[in-house]
């Protein structure tokens, strides 16, 4: 009932009791006959008792309503400021639409969140619609066209509003609709919250969930006490166990049992002390194999640094553990043979030097060379060249005692290391024993093919007081035997300390030439594989010599090295290089790098980032078009200090590349580890291509290699079309050999780089 209606119905009850008190209380003094005067005098003591009466019960009735006004307005006044406290603690605004009289009410958060100033627009609505995504019109116009026809009892609706600085944000609306008796929405009212850091957050989970199912690395999270308590896809897929047989469990069941009590508290004490820890683990999988992970466990806290869970993420790297391990034998053993190579033969003789050293005792050491196989090679083909060259191995190897050891060093050439037979006596009769092992015919697919071997000699101490200077002079005893007619063999003698003297005059003369300039940089251009075009050069030092001419690197590099040389050919070369590069970029040839061999001794004295950062500067040349190369041997050498070296450099912005690799012996989680950008083949792998299936086994797996670590690829040596056919088909990035160009003065590449354009 309305206000008006009671206070008339109120004032109606109060005329009919009034009249009825007047009328009544009249009768009665007329029935009691009483004179006029004392009539009068009642007459007038019951108006004025009923004005008093009248007073008294409008006073109380006045008093009762303000009292109950005053109630209500207090709880009225609560509940305003309960909903102001809410809305200003939930951070929201709130909104009032009178649709009859089309007017719109924002609290001062409403506008602060819809960027509005104190006035209200003309058109508010014009304004919402501009500003709203056009993304979410559709969705939103209808979740408030089926609250307001009485589809939903409520509008709850999340839309994008964009503004003119051009920033946006994700808004809530939330709302109901009054009504009339009809069910007409006559206003509508709610509150409108930002919710843009909620949504976002809501996105970041959902692509963090996509990630953790759909990465190929396995991850698991752990509570507080290292209870598993998820695990990704990936997971499932390494370790073959489902995600319920792990849930509830803890790590231990996958423990391999190769790793000791000590790994693992030194394990948790990492993460304990740093929250994180990173590296090689071996675990087992449910069907008992054991492989190896790399892995990485992050220790999660709450906002007050209390821990609550640990995240682990690995990698199965059974696969790289077996392409180091095959790698590692093709780059330590002949593929052909099955022998040792020259690198884990030239390991074995030192450590056998350094024993005898040690227990004064005597060492021999044979090298054997097939005399005129290229011959036999070129005429029969690379095919039977191997399997002579096999058979030959097979020979030699027979004779063999216990504790002996034969290498193929490299062609026609093996080499025989013995301990407990090293007397002169013994050696001369094993040799002629080789010779007539040689001089029995090779049968080659119905061929009988005869051959001979010239053998050179050396003995420890005698002739040599290392690995190094017996492997040399062991040689030479080699050469002396060929000059000798072949089908012979020879002991080293003095007489062959010739080459050493003009090592001597070398050296000597190599101190003149730094200071007189005649040194010169030669240029083997790199060709792109794919498309055929020129993309980078290697700088090659040469010495022009005032009376010698043309001296080789192959020939003074050595005396350079071993009289402390290098630091300054090496800064010499970089300077040039990084010119004449710079040279040929201005003139328009689009070469994308410049490669300078770094060698290991100017990378353990020299200042190598120091001299590097000046050429550039003095070139002005940008440090990308320059790439430092560096062997697998010297980063192994020089350990830490070369991969901190390769950081810096990579700092600087320079391309680093691994020359000769596969020669060396490196670490696959080293190489992983550093900032290197292309591996280059070694030419030894290269030139018995194609006719080689071990020595493209051994390409197609360097290449394999690099592309799995992102690196591009190089073939160094390349003299052949079918050599760069195959190593192209490979996946091989870039080549350079003598098929393109032997290295020549930057005048005459400079003449190929115009020809080409």
């Amino acid at each position: 009932m309305s206000s008006a209606k009671s206070a008339g119905l109120i004032t109606l009850k109060y005329l009919l009791v009034a009249s009825l008190w007047v009328l009544f209380s009249d009768y009665l003094l007329r029935l009691m006959g009483l004179n006029v005067a004392t009539q009068q005098w009642l007459q007038s003591a019951k108006g004025l008792g009923f004005v008093v009466v009248t007073s008294l019960l409008l006073f109380f009735a006045i008093h009762y309503q303000l009292r109950r006004r005053r109630h209500q307005e207090q709880q009225l006044r609560q509940s305003e400021e309960r909903l102001s406290l809410a809305l200003t603690g939930a951070n929201d605004g709130l909104w009032d639409w009178d649709m009859q009289a089309d007017e719109l009410y924002l609290s001062p958060r409403c506008r602060e969140i819809l960027r509005l100033g104190p006035a209200a627009p003309s058109d508010m609505q014009a304004l919402w619609l501009n500003r709203l995504s056009t993304e979410d019109q559709v969705a939103t116009r209808n979740a408030l066209q089926q609250h307001l026809s009485g589809d939903a009892e409520r509008v709850d609706v999340t839309y994008r509003l964009h503004f003119p600085d051009g920033g946006y944000c994700w808004v809530q609306a939330n709302g109901r609709a009054v009504r009339d008796a009809q069910g007409k929405a006559v206003r509508m009212a709610g509150v409108l919250r930002n919710v843009t850091d909620w949504v976002e957050r809501e996105q970041r989970l959902r692509q963090a969930s996509a990630m953790f199912d759909c990465t190929s690395e396995g991850m698991l999270i752990c509570d507080a006490d290292q209870h598993i308590i998820d695990v990704n896809n990936a997971f499932c897929e390494i370790t073959g166990y489902s995600a319920p047989e792990v849930i509830g469990r803890t790590p231990v069941l996958l423990a391999s049992g190769r790793h000791d009590q000590t790994f693992y508290r030194q394990m948790w004490q990492q993460i304990r002390a740093t929250g994180r820890w990173s590296g090689e683990i071996w675990n087992r999988r449910k069907n008992g194999e054991i492989y190896p992970q790399w892995q990485n466990i992050i220790a999660v806290t709450d906002h007050q640094g209390q821990l609550t869970h640990y995240v682990a993420v690995f990698a199965d790297i059974s696969l790289i553990k077996r392409s180091q391990e095959e790698i590692d034998y093709l780059a330590h053993h002949d593929p052909l043979t099955k022998l040792p190579n020259r690198l884990l033969f030239t390991e074995r003789l030192s450590t056998a030097v350094s024993r005898a050293r040690r227990e004064q005792l005597q060492l021999g050491l044979i090298i054997v060379d097939l005399d005129r196989f290229k011959g036999v090679n070129d005429s029969l083909g690379h095919s039977l060249g191997d399997e002579l060259l096999l058979s030959a191995a097979q020979r030699i190897q027979a004779l063999c005692g216990e504790g002996d050891t034969l290498a193929r060093l490299g062609g026609d050439e093996f080499a025989m290391l013995l301990e407990s037979r090293a007397g002169v006596e013994e050696l001369s009769r094993l040799v002629e024993c080789i010779q007539q092992a040689m001089a029995a015919p090779f049968e080659l697919e119905g061929q009988l093919v005869h051959m001979t071997a010239s053998l050179g000699l050396s003995l420890y101490p005698d002739d040599g007081r290392d690995g190094a200077e017996l492997l040399k002079n062991a040689d030479s005893a080699v050469t002396l035997a060929k000059d000798r007619g072949r089908n012979t063999y020879a002991f080293y003698t003095q007489a062959l300390t010739e080459q050493a003297r003009r090592r001597l005059s070398l050296e000597s003369d190599l101190h003149q030439a730094l200071q007189g300039n005649q040194l010169r940089v030669y240029y083997q251009l790199q060709k792109d594989l794919r498309t055929g075009q020129w993309v980078g050069a290697e700088a090659l030092v040469r010495w022009q010599h005032p009376t010698q001419g043309l001296i080789p690197p192959n020939e003074f590099l050595p005396v350079a090295r071993h009289a402390g040389l290098m630091g300054e050919i090496d800064e010499f070369v970089l300077h040039q290089a990084c010119g004449q590069m710079r040279e040929w970029l201005d003139a328009g040839y689009l070469l994308r790098s410049m490669a300078v061999n770094m060698s290991g001794y100017w990378m353990e004295r020299g200042d190598v980032v120091s001299s590097t950062r000046k050429a550039l500067t003095q070139a002005r040349l940008e440090a990308a078009h320059l790439e430092l190369e560096v062997t697998e041997d010297e980063i192994m050498q020089h350990g830490e200090q070369s991969e901190n070296l390769l950081d810096r450099l990579a700092e600087l912005g320079v391309r680093l590349a691994i020359d000769d690799f596969g020669t060396g012996y490196s670490s696959l989680l080293r190489l992983k580890r550093m900032p290197v950008n292309k591996l280059k083949i070694d030419r030894g792998f290269i030139s018995d291509l194609p006719g080689s299936s071990n020595d493209s086994a051994m390409a197609r797996a360097i290449i394999a290699l690099g592309k799995s670590l992102q690196l591009s690829i190089t073939a160094e040596g390349i003299e052949t079309c079918a050599q760069e056919a195959l190593l192209a088909e490979f996946g091989c990035d870039t080549g350079q050999g003598y098929l393109y160009n032997q290295p020549l003065p930057a005048a005459d590449v400079e003449k190929m780089l115009a020809a080409a354009s």
